[in-house]
């Protein structure tokens, strides 16, 4: 997903293809929409070597899923394809597999081109902008994300304080003694700035209903338009050749090859 496309235009697209997701069963329709995404991911330059760590362990998962599926899915009248130690293979459970496996990927290989290419400010902008989201909604949820870096700095700070007193140091950070010593300070710096940072927002009319001006605006483009008319034609065409061959399964399980 290009990052010139409005963002809320990729997450309409986005949406789509996790719903499609969700509620397609039949392994060969997810296995389009899967290589559809891998193909857009490459052709866009999207991929790069943090997203495709980031994937790792959604692959992990995935073949895990598929792994069980095939060997201990619950099947009617199914045909032993394998048998390794004491696991049995049937077509049904590895077909019901291999729809779980790539549905895990698609989601996650969707998902991530799209957190991959978003900027969060212009994510929250455009929503405020193009979907009328409240301004006290977008602003509020964009300052719990800036508290995260700020939590860890605090963190460091009771960490140093603790051990200038000489208090018992746990180098694991998992006793009882030390999580405490950690939680306690910390959370109550949170509360303290999340106070702070409330009363700011109230003081600059954020729950008034004002109309606000921007100093940056994110406009909806006929590229994004096309952008998203594309990628839903492109899916309904694949919904479509895969109902015209007959494979097409919508919340049913598969029934095998």
């Amino acid at each position: 997903m290009n990052k010139n496309i409005n963002p809320t235009a990729k997450l309409l697209v986005n949406l789509v293809i996790l719903l499609c997701s969700v509620c397609i069963s039949d392994p060969f329709t997810i296995i389009l929409l899967f290589m559809t995404c891998v193909i857009y991911g490459i052709c866009s330059r999207a991929f790069t070597v943090n997203s495709l760590k980031t994937m790792m362990p959604m692959g992990v998962f995935a073949l895990a899923m598929l792994w069980m599926n095939a060997a201990f899915a619950r099947t009617d009248h199914a045909r032993i394809i394998g048998t390794f130690v004491l696991f049995h293979f049937t077509d049904q459970g590895l077909a019901i597999g291999i729809s779980i496996f790539f549905r895990i990927l698609t989601i996650s290989f969707s998902s991530i081109l799209f957190i991959s290419t978003t900027d969060a400010d212009d994510l929250l902008l455009s929503l405020i902008q193009q979907c009328h989201l409240n301004p006290a909604i977008a602003y509020g949820v964009l300052t719990a994300f800036r508290f995260y870096p700020l939590m860890k700095s605090d963190l460091a700070q009771i960490d140093a304080a603790h051990q200038i007193r000489a208090a018992v140091h746990d180098k694991k950070g998992s006793g009882k003694i030390s999580w405490y010593r950690k939680a306690i300070p910390l959370l109550a710096s949170n509360i303290r700035r999340a106070e702070q940072v409330s009363v700011a927002m109230e003081a600059r009319g954020f729950e008034t209903g004002m109309h606000r001006t921007y100093h940056r605006s994110i406009r909806w483009k006929v590229s994004d338009t096309a952008f998203v008319t594309a990628a839903c034609l492109l899916i309904a065409v694949i919904l479509f050749v895969s109902w015209q061959m007959g494979w097409l399964l919508i919340f049913h399980r598969w029934k095998g090859f």
